[in-house]
């Protein structure tokens, strides 16, 4: 016992609390964040929020301060519009989201004539502030971006059609922005009569990838008064990306036992908040309330998830004791000469508690009974894997490497 708690003192630092919520949906793709910047309307504060780098503001927020939103319940499109007169105060209501899990948004958002895309939180729809460059001017100024009301441009362009409601011809450059691992623009030029629509034809060429918006990209003798990089707000580069790696059933069934794409981000958001490092390109945690083990590549707030296992930790009258340490020591089994065998066997405290396979029998020819079930504690208070999960773990991680159990 005595040199069990000196290994224990040695290998053990203090347990990193993660107290994140696991999401409860299949199709969320990450956590709102606090964003320093507010929306400044009339002398009027809005929160934003930090969507993977991006700042978004929530609706609601928007019709509190006088916008006209209007949602069909039939089609779940949403339009926006500027309002004749506006509102020069406002009562906020106190919402907070910080933290809430989003998803993509399905249906069709418009900013007047502008479709943008959005994100879904918890019944709250939030849109990138540079979408509402298409009613106001947005004046930066340090943390401040200021809301100007601004004149209409009296041209539209979407998908399906150009308009030119002014009573002179316009040149107009356009960019339909789509999505498919990877933005593709796809640039086109009109020359529009006054007062003129033209119906585009179907772009079939692109008919395989999600369409997200089409922009404006230059009026001729018209002063657009904002810059293309960002589309409106629209290239959310890391947020397209888990969207697309949602979609990719393949890529997730490689990660080991079944995991959607919402526990995938919440492991990585609630790993990576945590603070942990390791010695090694590696991390393991191993969750004993949701009996799972996942195994991390990358560096301190940069940790991506490669495996995810189910497995089986200490039963309440033998625990497995919680904390931080340190893979050490590695055998190809362990066990005969006490008449059964543990395969593929990685200490993380000596060789007192290891990860290693289900329990068979000395000769390693079968499973012993009672001692091959997965995701309930079942232990003396090692971690028990699947033959194949342990023999993953065995062959692929490095001594050194972080352990976090809690």
């Amino acid at each position: 016992m005595k040199k069990l708690l000196t290994i224990l003192f040695l290998f053990c630092l203090i347990a990193v609390p993660i107290t994140a919520t696991e999401p409860t949906s299949s199709h969320y793709l990450g956590q709102l964040e606090a964003s320093n910047i507010t929306l400044d309307f009339n002398d009027i504060h809005i929160e934003t929020y930090d969507v993977l780098g991006s700042k978004y503001v929530p609706l609601f927020r928007l019709r509190e301060i006088g916008l006209n939103v209007h949602y069909d319940s039939q089609t779940g499109i949403i339009k926006v519009t500027s309002n004749e007169f506006p509102t020069t105060q406002a009562t906020l209501s106190d919402v907070p989201l910080i933290h809430q899990y989003y998803s993509l948004y399905e249906h069709d958002i418009w900013i007047n004539n502008f479709k943008t895309h959005g994100i879904d939180s918890q019944d709250n729809v939030l849109i990138p502030i540079g979408a509402l460059r298409e009613l106001y001017h947005i004046e930066i100024n340090g943390t401040s971006y200021k809301m100007i009301p601004k004149e209409p441009l009296h041209i539209s362009a979407t998908l399906d059609q150009i308009t030119n409601d002014l009573p002179t011809p316009v040149s107009l450059s356009v960019v339909d922005l789509y999505w498919d691992n990877g933005f593709t623009y796809q640039p086109s030029h009109y020359d529009l009569k006054p007062l003129e629509t033209i119906t585009r034809p179907a772009n079939t060429l692109h008919a395989s990838k999600k369409y997200l918006s089409t922009v404006i990209t230059k009026a001729e003798g018209y002063e657009l008064n904002y810059t293309n990089e960002n589309m409106f707000g629209q290239i959310n580069t890391r947020l397209f990306e888990r969207y697309s790696l949602a979609q990719n059933t393949d890529y997730l069934a490689s990660l080991g036992d079944p995991i959607d794409i919402g526990t995938l981000i919440w492991a990585e958001d609630t790993i990576n908040q945590s603070g942990l490092s390791s010695k090694t390109p590696y991390l393991i945690w191993t969750n004993t309330a949701r009996q799972r083990t996942y195994i991390f590549e990358g560096s301190k707030g940069n940790w991506k998830l490669i495996k995810h296992f189910l497995c089986s930790t200490g039963k309440s009258h033998s625990p497995t004791p919680k904390g931080t340490f340190e893979l050490t020591y590695k055998v190809p089994y362990f066990g005969v000469e006490k008449g059964y065998r543990c395969k593929n066997a990685f200490g993380f405290i000596g060789t007192t508690y290891l990860y290693h396979s289900v329990m068979f029998d000395k000769t390693g020819t079968y499973l012993l009974k009672g001692k091959g079930e997965l995701g309930t504690p079942a232990s003396a208070g090692c971690i028990r894997l699947s033959v194949e999960n342990s023999e993953w773990l065995y062959n692929n991680m490095i001594s050194g490497t972080r352990v976090f159990i809690d």
